[in-house]
């Protein structure tokens, strides 16, 4: 019988994949957005009352981040500030200020909103400035794109004689309302002394594809007005 059952089995998840998901794009978004949705990074989580079977630990976790999904209507790559247009806007509940990812990284963040479309300050923008860490040492400092490579950018303020390697991942820090920690900005492929400061140079390629970039998500922190009212009130300190 595991002669037949077997083949019938693929039929049925191949078909059952088709009829809810006739493009194989739209597929591979819902299975990275449900990826997405289910990160600890897109939660607050204490150690509390939740037992978690997976970890053995206590845990108490509240949603942080909602998350929806984009089709980029257009892109550049070769501009000094570079753009993204997708195709959500206000009727859409998208806001200023939301994080805009890739199926591998960051990709942006939304500037504009009109009724049914967006404009993204892409991270091939050298306004883009993105608080990231790097991983293993946990150093945090900032990328920003310096580089006529699309997909190239540097990752400023990180002192000389920290232990930084070619090879070493650099994601969100989590240190701000817009991006959620640990998602992947790129990976370290050159790193040198700068002569006229105290600082390295390091160069990271960057995980998203930017000449191919035709879907996105789009985060919102569910806690922004809450954690922006508290950081107003030291704007004049």
């Amino acid at each position: 019988m595991q002669g037949i059952t077997g083949p019938v089995q693929k039929f049925a998840n191949i078909f059952y994949k088709q009829f809810r998901y006739p493009n194989e794009n739209a597929y591979l978004m819902q299975q990275n957005l449900e990826l997405l949705q289910a990160k600890e990074s897109m939660f607050i989580v204490s150690e509390d009352t939740v037992y978690s079977v997976f970890s053995g630990e206590k845990k108490n976790m509240r949603r942080m981040y909602d998350i929806t999904t984009a089709h980029v209507v257009f892109n550049t790559i070769n501009k000094t500030n570079n753009y993204i247009i997708i195709d959500k806007g206000k009727k859409d509940g998208i806001v200023p200020d939301m994080a805009v990812l890739s199926p591998q990284g960051v990709a942006g963040v939304v500037s504009d909103v009109s009724e049914n479309f967006s404009t993204v300050i892409s991270l091939l923008n050298p306004n883009a400035l993105v608080s990231a860490k790097i991983i293993p040492i946990n150093q945090i400092g900032t990328v920003v794109w310096m580089d006529p490579d699309p997909s190239v950018a540097q990752v400023i303020a990180i002192p000389q004689h920290l232990m930084v390697a070619v090879g070493d991942s650099v994601v969100t820090s989590g240190y701000s309302e817009v991006f959620p920690k640990d998602i992947l900005i790129g990976t370290i492929i050159e790193k040198y002394d700068n002569p006229n400061n105290t600082f390295l140079t390091i160069k990271i390629k960057l995980a998203t594809d930017f000449r191919n970039l035709n879907h996105v998500f789009l985060i919102s922190n569910l806690y922004k007005p809450e954690l922006d009212s508290l950081k107003s009130k030291f704007k004049n300190e």
